[in-house]
């Protein structure tokens, strides 16, 4: 006698594996020839902008690149700043297929030095985290009859992931400086945040919506009466709405996507009035689809001694949107030597899952400034916050990003100051589960089950004890046990005598 098995597809996936590497960045920023001679370097940083994770057969490589900016004093005592952008790239070996990937990259501790008045030599580290999940598809026991065969069912929630996407686009736009300012001068800072607002799937679309946020801060072309050039700080928004093609998706599919922006561009026009913003902005998209597998965790025979072949499989078993506005408020005494300030602002950073099941986040306050002599000056403050995260425990996926929203700040005559903005956390967090499945099972055909001579039997069973555990061990069937001795829950609440007919 042979049994009847029916088998399904379910793709499982391993715990997530997190892979670190670290690239050295070295660079040289010749200052052109309209730039005025360095005296002293204020402040160095870097910003990493990637390029999407790319799978190459076994290997998964990790592409952008890092905007090295330095602030520095001339010989006039003016506050200047340059750039200059470097390409990374690094390739991780990937023991499996990969259902999905993210990478975190961000630069550790750079030296800078003026070689000379007109170059800049800078040295340091990108580190890279690239974490991924790997499956495969495995076939599982659905269903088995025939020969007395009682099976022990279990659903669990999936969530596949069907795809990630990406597109890149440039924004191109005009900027009004605003009624009454002087002429455009110089860029003394520049950045650039985006946000995705709506996102969703149409038929091989995935439809995204945002904004674009950019901060200016400049100095007037020609000096006031002081004989120094006045700063301005402008700010631009501008909405966003893309498509990206994502062919083979369905409309019922769940999507969350993310902007990211490049470093703005700043043009000036002709009579210094206003600007034209070109930015180059990436959209990562990853589309995921929810289902309900159904599998055998365990079987018995009533009449034949049984094999099973069970096997532990994990699965990404639910999708935690997040979309957090933390705000944050900090006064602080400013610096001594700060007689004046001409910016305060704020840099997210990377957020990261803590092992107390935590998101965590570093903002920094950054200040220009200029001391009793009228020279510029520079200071930073990090700050520790801390977000719940909706998914404890290690085995988590996680695409999140931070931008600053709303930023500002105020002074009081007692050379203290406050600082009020909005982090916003995006993104989405994923779960896995990890169970016992049927991948096979059989009969043992020679050893047949006696059944003793008795019609009723009573057995005597703990609290806490499972009814399946009860069926297995006496051959009878779950739903007449059930149904003889009137229980609604597959676990007895208190001891009990149990009548199997």
């Amino acid at each position: 006698m042979e049994l009847e098995k029916n088998f399904c597809k379910i793709f499982c996936c391993g715990i997530p594996e997190t892979k670190k590497a670290v690239i050295p960045v070295e660079c040289s920023i010749v200052l052109p020839d309209y730039f005025p001679d360095v005296m002293k370097i204020l402040r160095y940083t870097a910003k990493t902008v990637k390029s999407p994770v790319i799978n190459e057969g076994k290997a998964e490589t990790v592409s952008g690149n890092v905007n090295i900016e330095v602030s520095y004093v001339s010989e006039e005592g003016e506050l200047c700043s340059c750039s200059q952008l470097q390409p990374f790239s690094h390739s991780f070996n990937c023991g499996g297929n990969v259902a999905a990937a993210e990478a975190e990259i961000s630069v550790s501790e750079i030296g800078c030095r003026a070689v000379n008045k007109r170059r800049i030599d800078l040295h340091g580290n990108i580190e890279i985290s690239l974490c991924t999940v790997c499956g495969e598809e495995k076939s599982l026991v659905s269903s088995v009859k025939g020969a007395g065969a009682v099976c022990k069912n279990e659903n669990i929630e999936t969530v596949l992931v069907v795809g990630e996407f990406y597109k890149n686009f440039t924004l191109e736009e005009k900027g009004e400086l605003g009624y009454g300012k002087p002429p455009f001068g110089k860029v003394l800072r520049s950045a650039a945040a985006a946000e995705v607002s709506e996102c969703h799937v149409i038929q091989d679309k995935i439809v995204t919506k945002g904004e674009i946020r950019v901060e200016v801060l400049w100095a007037s072309e020609n000096p006031s009466e002081n004989g120094e050039a006045e700063t301005f700080l402008s700010k631009f928004s501008f909405p966003v709405s893309r498509m990206v093609d994502a062919k083979g998706i369905l409309q019922n599919d769940i999507c969350d996507a993310s902007y990211e922006a490049d470093f703005p561009e700043i043009i000036p026009s002709e009579d210094g009035q206003n600007v034209i913003i070109k930015l180059k902005v990436g959209i990562f998209a990853r589309v995921y689809r929810k289902e309900t597998a159904e599998f055998v965790s365990d079987l018995f025979s009533t009449d034949y001694e049984t094999k099973i072949e069970k096997g532990k499989i994990t699965v990404l078993n639910k999708a935690f949107p997040v979309l957090e506005t933390e705000p944050l408020f900090e006064k602080f005494e400013l610096p001594e030597t700060a007689e004046t300030v001409t910016d305060i602002w704020i840099e997210a950073d990377f957020p990261k899952a803590s092992e107390e099941g935590k998101i965590v986040l570093n903002p920094k306050i950054c200040l220009f400034g200029k001391d009793c002599d009228g020279t510029p000056v520079y200071f930073e403050k990090v700050i520790e916050k801390e977000i719940d995260s909706p998914v404890k425990g290690n085995n988590v996926f996680q695409s999140l990003s931070a931008t600053v929203k709303n930023s500002e700040f105020n002074l009081s005559g007692d050379k203290k100051t406050e600082i009020s903005a909005e982090i916003l956390i995006d993104g989405t967090v994923f779960s896995s589960l990890s169970t016992e499945a049927a991948e096979d099972c059989f009969l043992s055909t020679e050893n047949k089950i006696e059944h003793g001579d008795f019609s009723v039997l009573f057995c005597y069973a703990e609290k806490g004890e499972k009814i399946w555990d009860i069926a297995k061990k006496h051959r009878a069937s779950v739903e007449n046990i059930m149904k003889e001795n009137g229980l609604s829950e597959e676990i007895l609440s208190e001891k009990k005598m149990i009548v199997i007919t």
